[in-house]
């Protein structure tokens, strides 16, 4: 009997990559499509970092509905984790181009 309880509660648990506030895939892939736009637009580095946590949000279980969200979640990370890199690779390197130390800047 605990162990059905002790399941059932982990069930309910949701998981630390999980937002509420995107109770489904579908919300949680338009809000990082409306952020890739903006960013294609106007890239930033706050974009890129908004980018890459909500393509690591996709990557919870509570996503997963298909295998196919599950895989693209994995290259949606693996695509705005090296965007993300990018950028702060060359912010650093116009700090400094600036004579301003990165590691003041970039935390």
């Amino acid at each position: 009997m605990y162990l059905a309880e002790n399941k059932m509660a982990k069930s309910k648990q949701k998981s630390a990559l999980y937002d509420p506030d995107l109770p489904t895939a579908n919300e949680a892939m338009a809000s990082l499509c409306c952020v890739a736009t903006q960013y294609a637009k106007e890239p930033s580095l706050d974009l890129a970092t908004l980018a890459s946590s909500l393509a690591h949000t996709l990557t919870a279980p509570e996503y997963a509905e298909t295998k196919l969200i599950a895989a693209v979640a994995k290259r949606l990370v693996y695509q705005w984790d090296s965007v993300l890199r990018e950028h702060q690779q060359f912010v650093a390197q116009q700090q400094e181009t600036q004579g301003v130390s990165v590691s003041n800047t970039l935390q």
